[in-house]
């Protein structure tokens, strides 16, 4: 038994590192999010506004929590880091669009419950981040060719 958990984690401990941090953000998020909207209930477009606030601190949580445990990415000098940190931003900036529009999707259209309908928005744009972060953020630099 301990040896097919150990095989599945050497396999998977990268994806599983994400989805820890993955859940923490999302929990971050989504606490942020309850506050902030609790806070500002009453306010126009006041669930749009909490999730803003969720988003960021989420997003820079998100970017180190990722770097250092999931990927373990090092970044070789000041223009390595700035192309990592701003793909990375870039990315949850066009994932927090798709974010506010099945928000408002669902709100406004479907009229889910605010707090109902934040939790399939963040497991989609949880699995959605993963694939790009993989692929185009953390990469691992290609080995150099004999």
């Amino acid at each position: 038994m301990m040896d097919t958990i150990k095989r599945l984690w050497e396999k998977y401990e990268e994806l599983i590192r994400y989805v820890i941090v993955g859940g923490l953000t999302t929990a971050l998020n989504y606490g942020v999010y309850a506050v902030a909207f609790l806070l500002l209930r009453g306010i126009p477009a006041d669930y749009q506004i909490a999730n803003t606030i969720a988003f960021v601190v989420a997003v820079l949580f998100a970017y180190f929590a990722n770097k250092k445990a999931v990927f373990h990415s090092k970044t070789s000098g000041a223009l390595d880091a700035a192309r990592e940190a701003g793909s990375f931003f870039l990315l949850r900036l066009a994932s927090y669009g798709v974010e506010v529009g099945l928000m408002a999707l669902m709100v406004g259209v479907f009229r889910m419950h605010e707090l109902l309908a934040k939790l399939p928005v963040n497991v989609l744009i949880v699995v959605v981040n993963y694939v790009f972060s993989k692929l185009f953020i953390f990469r691992k630099p290609k080995e150099a060719v004999e």
